[in-house]
């Protein structure tokens, strides 16, 4: 621990890279020290002081584009995996203007120009390959101002934990119970909405008078209606089951339907807030196994959806 901390601080405060405009110029330069040691030529001399006057022009220009920026990481509410996710950020420059800098995080963002003490605010758009809690780490500002002769960069300290959601995944006949508890609830069901169509509808859900609106899918809510319950079970393949998981969650919780999740030991209650659907989505995120469910018995309180 003392070693990393001897090391934060003795660490340069900016990245530097030559680039290969900036290589060129300084083979140039030690080729011309080297030469004009040799040969004691003043032209040479002179020549070497104009070039080492360039270089420090350009360090301090380089220095002053990127002084004082300020940057900040602003994250959606819901990102699932492999689905699309908006990172935006917030960059601005309280004293100068700053031209050319590269944000470097999961991806690149290039901006051309930055005008004093504005907020600049750029997006990027990024696919997470799976769920469960990925780690962003510190985000980089790079530039090659004025000169392009080296790359200059600072680092800012937004590391954070992030929690990716199961991707959505319809399911077309969950095994399922109606309020009374009996069959599987189809003497119960109704629709609850409509919604556009998802490739993996069944045929049967599709409401075929709209389609000068679109295919749009009946979405089916069993027994009153008014409240699901998602129970996993163990066996079969679990990313198929948690991504199901939460496809039904969204669609109960965008009908305005009451709903709950039971997972092992886990009973989230029944609910209909937003909260109440991200500390669902939360725990299909980071579960790592699906065990005998605790209960399954609800006394009829709500629709029970089997997965």
């Amino acid at each position: 621990m003392r070693l990393r901390s001897l090391f934060n601080y003795l660490k340069p405060p900016r990245g530097f890279h030559l680039t290969k405009s900036g290589k060129i110029f300084f083979l140039f330069l030690i080729a011309i020290i080297i030469v004009a040691m040799l040969t004691g030529n003043n032209l040479l001399f002179l020549i070497l002081a104009g070039m080492l006057s360039f270089m420090i022009v350009s360090g301090i220009e380089s220095e002053r584009n990127i002084r004082y920026l300020e940057m900040s990481r602003i994250l959606p509410s819901q990102i699932f995996a492999k689905r699309p996710a908006v990172l935006s950020y917030g960059i601005r420059n309280l004293r100068n203007a700053s031209s050319r800098l590269v944000i470097e995080d999961i991806l690149k963002l290039n901006l051309g120009h930055l005008a004093k003490g504005i907020t600049e605010k750029l997006r990027m758009e990024v696919i997470f390959p799976k769920r469960g809690i990925t780690n962003l780490d510190r985000v980089k500002i790079s530039t090659t101002y004025p000169y392009g002769l080296f790359r200059k960069s600072i680092s800012f300290d937004l590391s954070q934990d992030m929690i990716v959601f199961p991707e959505p995944i319809s399911c077309t006949s969950p095994a399922s119970l109606g309020v009374e508890g009996q069959g599987k609830g189809q003497a119960h069901d109704s629709i609850s909405h409509v919604r556009p169509y998802v490739q993996g509808d069944p045929l049967s859900a599709i409401v075929w008078k709209k389609q000068h609106l679109g295919l749009v899918s009946r979405v089916i809510e069993g027994g009153s209606g008014t409240s699901g319950i998602v129970v996993l079970l163990p066996g079969g393949d679990m990313e198929r089951k948690l991504s199901n998981a939460t496809f039904i969650i969204l669609e109960l919780h965008k009908a305005g339907s009451s709903f709950g999740l039971v997972m092992n030991e886990y009973f989230s209650g029944i609910d209909t807030g937003t909260t109440h659907k991200l500390d669902i989505l939360r725990k299909l995120a980071c579960a790592s196994d699906i065990k005998e469910p605790f209960r399954r018995d609800f006394n009829g309180k709500a629709h029970v959806i089997y997965l």
